[in-house]
């Protein structure tokens, strides 16, 4: 895992302490974010973040529950898909999406070979930038929160 190292040098990654999820450093990233954009929504996995998000709510956060199946996310899943297809998606060449994305494996749902989900195929290919993205992309495809910022003003390069 020494990429971690290198991500972590280059002020890509910040490494926490310990093999848990720091949810606290989760908490004041939104905080920041929340200072510096207009966040309209969190999508989360209600796996182990009942309270995460019982704490952004009561400061002011639009938590979005969202389980990590076929049925939430299939179709983005193929939007994003489409998006890389035709070289729309642009992330500025950050080496830790194309990492992970690089991770995905389409897994079909058991009951309905249409829809599909993302998997990794070992634990330590780490997917969870990938799964963020698809969840952002279902949650913009639903067309609730408002218009689209990049409807009005364009994109911004950070």
């Amino acid at each position: 895992f020494s990429h971690y190292d290198a991500w972590a040098k280059q002020g890509l990654l910040t490494l926490t302490d310990g093999d848990l999820i720091d949810y606290e450093e989760i908490e004041n990233d939104l905080r920041d974010f929340k200072s510096r954009f207009q966040v309209e929504e969190v999508p989360y996995d209600p796996f182990q973040a009942t309270q995460l998000a019982t704490r952004m709510t009561a400061e002011g956060f639009t938590m979005v529950e969202m389980a990590p199946t076929a049925k939430n996310f299939s179709e983005p899943m193929k939007h994003l898909e489409a998006l890389v297809k035709v070289r729309r998606l642009a992330h500025g060449k950050d080496p830790i999406l194309t990492w992970m994305m690089s991770n995905v494996m389409l897994r079909p749902d058991r009951a309905n070979r249409d829809l599909y989900y993302p998997v990794k195929e070992k634990p330590e290919n780490k997917i969870d930038g990938a799964v963020a993205l698809i969840m952002a992309i279902a949650r913009a495809m639903t067309g609730e929160g408002g218009g689209s910022v990049y409807e009005s003003r364009g994109f911004l390069t950070v």
